[in-house]
């Protein structure tokens, strides 16, 4: 049986590039599914960090899309690649991943195509068809970690306030426990010193631990008293007291 020479060439013999490239590609659908070094349960994993289980198991597609060879014969290839029209890649990458090439024959001659050249490009299917779902695991996985990232910003936010709050409460705390234990000290000083170190208000019974509290006192409760004795003293100033000396 004759086959088709239209896409036989040396070009598909020999591309050490090309080589080069896929040999680097040493992945497979399993290694979506293996652990990762890091992951949670062992040595140098981040804390909260876990590797999702449920993913299921990734499985070729059946080809069942009828070639369009009018809607290939009119893409210009050397433009999509010479201007980078990924656009023209994304409408028409549905029918080159997943049309059906068994059966097909040349358009020119009507001969079977080449048997290598359907196995090159049945090898190019299922490598865009494996390249799609890991961009669809890749998104999906990019997803779920902006809601956990957001989610930890929200958290960190919520985490720094209360930290906040609690620095004022501490300050405050911490005066108040300088003012007691100044208190403290002085009542130390005083019971050390004995019972008649108090001040005492010449105008009620009361008592305090110092002048000033004793003076604050005065100018609070006896108010009235201080405003007389003050006039008296201005009297008696302006006024000998020879004028009055039954009132000295």
């Amino acid at each position: 049986m004759g086959y088709c020479k239209v896409f036989q060439c040396d070009t598909f013999r020999s591309l050490p590039y090309q080589k080069q490239m896929v040999n680097k590609l040493h992945f497979s659908a399993d290694s979506l599914h293996q652990p990762v070094p890091g992951a949670a349960g062992m040595p140098g994993a981040f804390p909260g960090l876990t590797i999702p289980v449920d993913i299921p198991p990734f499985h070729f597609q059946t080809r069942r899309v009828s070639v369009d060879w009018r809607c290939f014969s009119a893409i210009d290839v050397e433009r999509v690649a010479r201007e980078v029209d990924v656009a023209a890649l994304q409408e028409h990458i549905t029918g080159v991943t997943f049309c059906d090439l068994d059966g097909e024959r040349c358009p020119h001659c009507g001969q079977p195509v080449d048997p290598i050249l359907l196995k090159v490009l049945r090898m190019a299917q299922l490598s865009i068809e494996y390249l799609l779902h890991c961009q669809e695991r890749l998104g999906t996985s990019l997803a779920t970690h902006a809601r956990r990232l957001q989610a930890a910003h929200a958290e960190l936010a919520y985490t720094q306030q209360q930290v906040a709050e609690q620095e004022v409460q501490l300050r405050g705390v911490k005066e108040e426990n300088r003012r007691w234990k100044k208190l403290i000290a002085m009542q130390q000083l005083l019971l050390q010193a004995g019972p008649h170190t108090y001040c005492k208000c010449y105008l009620c019974d009361k008592a305090f631990m110092n002048d000033s509290f004793l003076q604050a006192h005065i100018q609070r409760r006896h108010a009235e008293v201080t405003k007389a004795g003050e006039h008296w003293d201005n009297f008696s100033l302006h006024f000998p007291r020879q004028v009055f000396p039954h009132w000295m």
